[in-house]
């Protein structure tokens, strides 16, 4: 063997080591050594690795530059945060800013109810006149009746999404407190395990007094089921009933409790939607916000929501008689 020559060694397939100048075609490919002439090893050449070894190895590279970018993105969603707010102060003020605008929002939309439902009852009462002379509604009347009967309807549901809107921006804006408090105290993504996401906002948002029907069937079903419960907790009896709306009376007194019911719809998703009123004066507007009137609209949901449980349990009984509300009472006239 020339001096300066290098050596190669490797093992077979029968694990026996083996030395020399050149290695046998066969084992090229299943790694080696090289030595120098005083067998001092000076490198050394793995084994050539599988398709399927290449593969993951590939896809291992590809997670590590995901993972990259995604802990890239966190940073600078965390750098577009603290550029955007001096202080949890200046934060909470644009929160507490983006709910009064859609309180706002909801007020007038209130106001507009309560016009509509004015209206809506001197249009009712017209047509009753008639009825009573044995004479039916004239074109105008229903038309007007119908047109009002959707614009109320349009105007519930608006309020639906408003208060929806509400819990998004109350949620966008937790999160974003929260990750302000760490990034202020010093923390930095280094990993995908420091990314902190903003929670995803459910499909469907779940507003008070509004019951999310799990399918239309269930909506037809549930649907007399809630104007007789709007009948039993109100205090004033039935002023308009269209095909998707019950309106009781106004309020009249301090401690009259009126109500409204509708059946709602939008991008495919229906709700059953309560909405409470009160006497317009101061008196009327504590009352309403006392927790014995409060509480009327989760225990509207819950009343549909055990209906829906119960109606679910006895489909495929036989002799299944028809789903009954449970009413509670509390203390409202039957009308």
């Amino acid at each position: 063997m020339a001096w300066g020559a290098k050596i190669m060694k490797w093992v077979d397939d029968q694990g026996i080591t083996h030395y020399g100048t050149t290695i046998p075609p066969e084992y090229v490919q299943k790694g080696h050594e090289e030595l120098n002439e005083r067998g001092i090893k000076i490198k050394k050449v793995d084994r050539a690795l599988t398709p399927q070894e290449i593969a993951r190895q590939r896809e291992l590279e590809a997670l590590r530059r995901e993972q990259e970018r995604i802990v890239a993105e966190q940073r600078a969603r965390d750098q577009v945060l603290l550029n955007m707010f001096r202080s949890e102060d200046d934060l909470i003020m644009v929160r507490d800013g983006k709910l009064a605008q859609i309180d706002g929002q909801i007020r007038l939309k209130t106001a507009r109810i309560e016009q509509l439902k004015k209206r809506l009852s001197k249009w009712q009462a017209a047509a009753a006149v008639r009825e009573r002379r044995g004479q039916k509604a004239t074109t105008k009347q229903l038309e007007h009746l119908k047109n009002l009967q959707s614009q109320l309807e349009n105007t519930y549901a608006s309020i639906v999404e408003k208060e929806a809107d509400k819990k998004r921006i109350a949620a966008k804006y937790a999160y974003q407190l929260e990750r302000f408090r760490q990034l202020k105290r010093g923390f930095r993504a280094n990993s995908t395990d420091d990314v902190s996401e903003a929670p995803r906002q459910p499909k469907v948002i779940e507003v008070e007094g509004a019951y999310v029907c799990p399918d239309r069937a269930t909506c037809d079903r549930l649907w007399p089921l809630a104007k007789k419960w709007a009948r039993q907790h109100a205090t004033t009896p039935v002023e308009v009933i269209g095909e998707r709306i019950l309106v009781t009376k106004a309020a009249q007194k301090p401690h009259d409790i009126s109500l409204a019911v509708s059946r709602l719809e939008k991008n495919g998703v229906e709700r059953l939607f309560l909405d409470i009123s009160c006497q317009a004066s101061v008196s009327g507007e504590d009352f309403c916000r006392t927790e014995g009137v409060k509480v009327l609209r989760r225990r509207f949901v819950e009343a549909m929501r055990r209906a829906t449980q119960r109606s679910v349990g006895e489909q495929g009984t036989p002799e299944s008689g028809p789903v009954v509300v449970p009413v509670e009472q509390a203390g409202a006239g039957e009308s």
